[in-house]
Order: C-alpha cells, then sequence, then structure tokens
C-alpha cells in the first residue's frame, strides 16, 4: 500500500478506537474525559484525510490550519466542520488543562456529536480514494461505527 494511504489507515484506526474511548466515557458519565477523547477521534479522522492527500501536519495546530485551507476554504467539505474541530480543539484544551472549569454530560453530548458529524465528512472525503485499496476497510470500519 502507498505510504501515505498506509498512514491514513493508522490514523483511521487510531481514530476509531478513541471514538469508541469517548462513547464509553461519556455513557459512564466521565464528561471531561469523553471531551477530550472525541477532540482525538477528530484530530485522528483529519491527520488521516491530509495524510491520505500526502500532508503531514506536525502539530495539532497545523492539522487545523491544513484542514481549513484544503478541505474547508475550496468547499470541500461544510465550513461547520471546521468550527466543530476548532471547538473541539477548545474544549479539549478546558478538558485537559483547567481543572477548575467543569464539564458536563452536555458537554460530551455536544462533542459526540461534533466528532460523529466531523468523521463522517472525513469518510465521505476518503471513500473515493480508499476504493479498491487497503485503505477501505477502515474507512468502513469508521463510517460503521457513525451509524
Amino acid at each position: 500500500m502507498d505510504e501515505n494511504l498506509s498512514l491514513a489507515a493508522a490514523e483511521l484506526d487510531l481514530a476509531a478506537q478513541a471514538l469508541r474511548a469517548a462513547h464509553l466515557l461519556e455513557g459512564n458519565r466521565f464528561a471531561r474525559a469523553a471531551v477530550a477523547q472525541a477532540y482525538f477521534a477528530a484530530l485522528h479522522g483529519i491527520n488521516a484525510l491530509l495524510a491520505a492527500h500526502g500532508m503531514r501536519p506536525s502539530s495539532h495546530d497545523g492539522a487545523q490550519t491544513l484542514f481549513g485551507l484544503h478541505f474547508v476554504k475550496p468547499g470541500a467539505v461544510d465550513a461547520e466542520h471546521g468550527r466543530r474541530f476548532a471547538r473541539l480543539y477548545a474544549q479539549r484544551l478546558i478538558a485537559d488543562y483547567k481543572g477548575v472549569v467543569e464539564l458536563d454530560d452536555d458537554d460530551a453530548a455536544r462533542a459526540l456529536a461534533d466528532v460523529r458529524a466531523l468523521l463522517a465528512a472525513v469518510g465521505t472525503q476518503l471513500r473515493p480514494l480508499a476504493a479498491g485499496s487497503a485503505l477501505q476497510p477502515q474507512v468502513d470500519a469508521l463510517l460503521g461505527l457513525l451509524e
């Protein structure tokens, strides 16, 4: 498999794992941890999309910038997905670094709704690239988690 698609497949596996973890944490009322894992599911999904197109960001901000420049700005994905990714990042920073700020079940539910919508858009973008390749099982598995 092409190196870019191999990296994309690995990122999709990480996205699926983080998404499953976020759902488990949210279901057990660990809102702060659920929010953080939802963000990482989004980050890995975005990184998969970028990798499949030969881009490898070196930071969280780099992933957000490249996603915006190459997918949101030209209209390949709806601008709301860019806002979702930014919102997830901001909530993740609160979850991990602002211990005095409380996150609740509503915050976790919103983070999961955001990440599900964002990952659905990522899957839609990746599906044509993955068709017939070794990346297709990861794309199908991720989209299956969203059903």
